[in-house]
């Protein structure tokens, strides 16, 4: 059974891009990868949260800080202590939103800018049409290896896969909270990706095509698969976070989203 794909929303500037809305994303976001580390690993702290998942994961980061008020000296000492566990690099999310005061206290302690991105919204519903390319749908018992390695040779761009590569996507599919959906040409599994409920908000990320199968417009069908099945559990947005002019920022925005800010992913070397 195809899932009931969507046409981007036609007014999706309704939307009023502001402190509490930036919040409302970022921890939506925060709560899926919430999903994936051991309650140990939480921090709730100056009003985002510090996940811990090991000194080497790309989960390992703090997000949604300042976004209620100031960051304090004691603030940033504690959510250091708690990510730098074992050594390894420390991730903090800079929004342009956040309370002054985090900005200058990364500056202080030496953090440089590794990376940016771009945070995209868009308002549910949209008008359903049925896919053209592919099967889309969430994964049956059975699939997370397969789901796991689509996704990894859609990242790497290449067929051939380590099997530590096939794996890093295998934790997904049973993080509590995210959904993964898989996508099939003539039953052959082609991409895949991620979507997951938090407050009304729909975050899509994983998301990844096989280089054989692109320029089919495969990964808008994967988006809409997943604003479908998203607005049938009740949400009333969708976000997501790309690189800046990426092919992935172009195809969100040709499914009605739009940028709602950018943030920065600010880090610094653990000694």
């Amino acid at each position: 059974m195809r899932v009931r794909a969507m046409q981007p929303s036609s007014s999706p500037s309704r939307l009023v891009v502001d402190p509490l809305l930036a919040r409302r994303l970022e921890l939506a976001q925060a709560a899926q990868n919430r999903g994936a580390t051991p309650p140990s690993g939480v921090l709730e702290v100056a009003g985002g949260l510090a996940l811990f998942n090991g000194p080497d994961s790309p989960l390992t980061q703090a997000l949604a800080l300042g976004l209620e008020g100031p960051v304090s000296v004691e603030d940033l000492d504690r959510v250091e202590s708690h990510l730098g566990q074992g050594g390894g690099v420390l991730q903090i999310d800079l929004l342009p939103f956040a309370h002054h005061t985090l900005a200058q206290g990364l500056a202080q302690r030496g953090y440089q800018v590794g990376e940016f991105q771009q945070v995209l919204v868009r308002e549910l519903p949209g008008s359903p049409t049925p896919p053209t390319v592919a099967e889309v749908r969430p994964l049956r018992p059975g699939e997370a290896e397969v789901f796991s390695r689509t996704v990894a040779q859609g990242f790497l761009g290449r067929e051939e896969v380590s099997d530590a590569e096939a794996s890093l996507m295998l934790g997904t599919a049973s993080m509590s909270g995210t959904t993964c959906f898989l996508a099939l040409v003539d039953g052959e599994p082609a991409g895949g990706g991620t979507v997951a409920l938090h407050d009304g908000v729909a975050t899509l990320s994983g998301t990844g095509v096989r280089e054989r199968f692109r320029g089919r417009g495969l990964q808008q069908e994967l988006i809409a698969a997943r604003l479908a099945w998203a607005l049938r559990q009740g949400c009333t947005l969708a976000a997501s976070s790309t690189l800046p002019a990426s092919a992935s920022q172009r195809n969100m925005e040709r499914m009605g989203f739009f940028i709602a800010y950018p943030k920065v992913v600010m880090m610094r070397q653990r000694s």
